[in-house]
């Protein structure tokens, strides 16, 4: 009986953990040529999907380490989407943690990093190419 209930349940937990893209959130996903205010620059931002209305943002947040950096997207149906950053670990004790916005092919970011013995605020805008 158990092995029945098995059967039956897999299948509906793997088609029920499938979480599709969120089309609305494509304007956003690209390559931009971006700039972490009085650090680095020029660079290519890399913004790429995740899951549902997720993306992953490739970029050096410090202004000289490369992180991937998980973001969620809100407000999807207007002319200005919201980005979110929670607070991750990116590694080497490296967190992160910010927010941001999306408009007609610019993105602006505004995040503090903590390296544990101390925290810096950044501001990275970057256009689309």
């Amino acid at each position: 009986m158990k092995g029945i209930f098995y059967i039956l349940l897999l299948p509906i937990a793997l088609l029920s953990s499938c979480d599709d893209i969120d089309e609305r959130i494509y304007p956003v996903v690209g390559v931009y040529r971006a700039h972490v205010l009085g650090v680095a620059g020029p660079f290519d931002l890399i913004v790429s999907t995740d899951r549902g209305d997720n993306i992953l943002i490739e970029a050096p947040f410090d202004g000289f380490e490369w992180f991937i950096v998980r973001a969620d997207i809100d407000n999807q149906d207007q002319s200005v989407m919201e980005i979110d950053i929670p607070a991750q670990d990116v590694g080497g004790g490296i967190r992160i943690s910010g927010d941001g916005f999306y408009h007609d092919g610019t993105v602006e970011l505004s995040y503090t990093v903590d390296y544990g013995g101390g925290k810096e605020r950044f501001k990275l805008i970057g256009t689309r190419l």
